[in-house]
């Protein structure tokens, strides 16, 4: 991949990504302190490399316009932490119920790491030992695997589990629809269509926060999936 192979944000993309900013300043969320710059196309196109696969053209121009979130929870309780962080100034997972944004390097590293675990185990072992223990969420579109090379994680809950775009759905699903994976989620479920669609539920669910449940240090994790 070259960095010209590389699309601008669209249109529908910068529109999702500014609702939600928008949504979180509301609501009262330290943008400016949460959210990186955009990273370059040189970046993207070095990830699209390392994993042998095109990030989805919607997930690319999200990360030319921001290159992921910064440690939310070094913001409220790191060395240089504010005491009390009031109103306006209020951390959170951009993605809500703790799945903050990755900068687009770790996807890279989320992707390899997934890879290992790929290649420490025969196909037939994977299905036995593995896929067996997961579930799909009656109705959705995503295949019963416990990890595929074509699921690409872009935000972390810090336990292992990602939200991730899925290259290969099944029969009635998106090409790049968002779903969720990882060792501690055997539930196999589509979130969104689509990173414009994530996007923009998660401006909406934003919007249904209840101030009243930030704690002491200014965390108040929104419900995404509710």
């Amino acid at each position: 991949m070259t960095e010209e192979a590389i699309a601008p944000p669209t249109a529908e993309v910068q529109n999702a990504w500014t609702l939600l900013l928008e949504a979180l300043a509301r609501a009262g969320y330290t943008v400016d302190e949460l959210l990186r710059p955009g990273a370059a196309p040189t970046d993207i196109a070095a990830v699209q490399q390392a994993i042998g696969r095109a990030l989805p053209t919607d997930l690319a121009g999200l990360y030319q316009l921001s290159d992921g979130q910064t440690d939310w929870y070094q913001l409220s309780h790191g060395a240089h932490a504010q005491t009390v962080r009031q109103q306006g100034r209020w951390v959170c997972a951009v993605f809500g119920d703790g799945w903050s944004f990755d900068p687009v390097g770790k996807v890279a590293d989320g992707w390899r790491n997934w890879d290992e675990v790929r290649a420490g185990y025969t196909p037939e072992q994977l299905a036995e030992d593995f896929d067996s223990a997961v579930e799909v969420r009656d109705g959705d579109p995503v295949q019963g695997l416990y990890t595929s090379p074509d699921w690409i994680g872009f935000a972390t809950d810090g336990g292992g589990n990602q939200l991730a775009v899925d290259l290969v759905p099944q029969p009635g699903g998106t090409v790049g629809q968002v779903i969720v994976i990882g060792s501690d989620e055997d539930l196999r479920r589509v979130v969104a269509p689509g990173i414009v669609q994530l996007l923009e539920l998660c401006a909406r669910r934003v919007s249904e926060v209840d101030a009243a449940q930030v704690s002491e240090d200014g965390v108040l994790l929104y419900d995404l999936e509710g």
